[in-house]
């Protein structure tokens, strides 16, 4: 058995109201103890001193695309895969959905399938832990595909949908459909039976059929203002639901390219503790390269290279240095990591470290019910954990009690 006795640390614990200093004491894969700072830690453990620093959970990104659009193998799924968990731990993501395309049949149907035998049958991953499957579409509404490859895109029908969450082999823990798709309310049905979180998005839905998805069971929205129907005084539609519904939890991709900053500092006043942090990301290979330093003023990053030239579903999208772009504009996808988006959700909204951390942790946790095991310094939890400096920067980072970035990483 592996102990280890975190000693010095300041907690950003995303259930507490502050910070607070104590120890942590990790066995093997999970946390066994919360030490408070005036007590003296186990001898037989072995020691990690922070002085002082923060220790937070690991991130958990709900909306995760990475390579998975351009592999249409199994061997290429897995591959995909087991990059994507190497490449999040050094951002500080722990956990994370496997996020697919709206795809025609039978290849959503192959994607799901080769996603769930990679992560049914991997037992050791490098790096942050894919724990499901995210269904982005296809039951979408057209006008507000954004990205989303249209030939994929359909009404819900039953056999359609059965065939699809049934190749996810209980794996879909988030779908996220329009409410206003024919079929939507069958889809519901069939989403609560299997008990997959419901997410509304790509949608260009009135407030009436937002309203009429939330009384189905929706409980979230996807990629807040991003392929989504404008807000007018007298139509909110969904977004105005989501603003001021509180039954509903909203994610953000917090880049400074897909939602202004002052639209960050509203959303944050608006879901005070329901706003989520995502990347929506999407990791390329093409012939050329841009390093992130490349990126706008309005967003802070890690030291990565991006693909200048993409595809994506079969289109062509191009880095412009801050997100992923289709030839007339549009945005098609993230080049963000968690630990830029909680830095530029402080900087835009105002808010503090921790209530940045919780809205990359514990909220997202929640979203698809995992808060048990993922984004939480509970006690029984996985020893899924982030060192962070002073600043808030991140300095290692340790899944299930093992480091895998950071000084001495496994």
């Amino acid at each position: 058995m592996t102990r280890i006795y975190f000693r010095n640390c300041t907690l950003l614990d995303p259930e507490a109201p502050e910070p607070v200093a104590a120890g942590l004491l990790v066995e093997d894969d999970r946390i066994v103890a919360r030490i408070p700072a005036a007590v003296s830690g186990p001898d037989d453990a072995e020691q990690i001193d922070l002085a002082g620093a923060y220790l937070a959970p690991g991130f958990v990104d709900l909306h995760y695309h990475g390579a998975l659009q351009a592999r249409d193998d199994a061997a290429g799924v897995h591959d995909a895969l087991m990059a994507s968990s190497a490449s999040l731990a050094r951002s500080g993501t722990t956990a994370f959905l496997a996020t697919t395309l709206a795809t025609p049949q039978p290849a959503l149907t192959r994607a799901l399938t080769q996603i769930a035998a990679s992560i049914g049958q991997t037992a050791a991953w490098p790096g942050a832990l894919p724990i499901g499957i995210h269904l982005e579409g296809p039951w979408i509404d057209p006008g507000a595909a954004g990205a989303q490859p249209r030939a994929g895109i359909r009404p819900y029908r039953a056999a359609d949908g059965d065939q699809v969450l049934s190749s996810g082999a209980g794996l879909v823990r988030l779908a996220t459909f329009a409410p206003e798709v024919e079929g939507a309310s069958e889809l519901q049905k069939t989403l609560a039976k299997q008990e997959v979180r419901m997410a509304l998005g790509h949608s260009r839905a009135s407030a009436e059929q937002s309203r009429a998805g939330v009384e189905r069971g929706a409980t979230h929205v996807t990629h807040l203002f991003n392929a989504m129907g404008t807000l007018h005084q007298r139509r909110p539609g969904l977004l105005g639901v989501a603003l001021s519904d509180d039954r509903l939890t909203c994610d953000l991709i917090c880049d400074g390219a897909h939602v202004d900053a002052a639209l960050v500092k509203l959303s944050a006043r608006a879901k005070p503790d329901r706003l989520v942090l995502i990347s929506d990301r999407i990791d390329a290979s093409g012939a050329s390269s841009v390093a992130s330093s490349d990126r706008g003023a309005d967003t802070v990053s890690n030291s990565e290279s991006f693909a200048s030239f993409a595809s994506l579903g079969g289109q062509q999208v191009r880095y412009d240095g801050v997100a992923y772009r289709l030839p007339d504009g549009r945005l098609a996808g993230s080049a963000l990591c968690l630990d830029d988006a909680c830095r530029n959700l402080r900087r835009f909204a105002g808010v503090s470290l921790l209530e940045a951390v919780a809205a990359a942790t514990l909220r997202p946790a929640r979203v698809i019910g995992v808060e048990r095991e993922h984004g939480t310094l509970r006690v029984g939890s996985r020893a899924d954990l982030l060192e962070l400096d002073a600043e808030g920067r991140l300095w290692a980072t340790w899944v299930g009690g093992v480091r895998r970035c950071g000084p001495r990483a496994a």
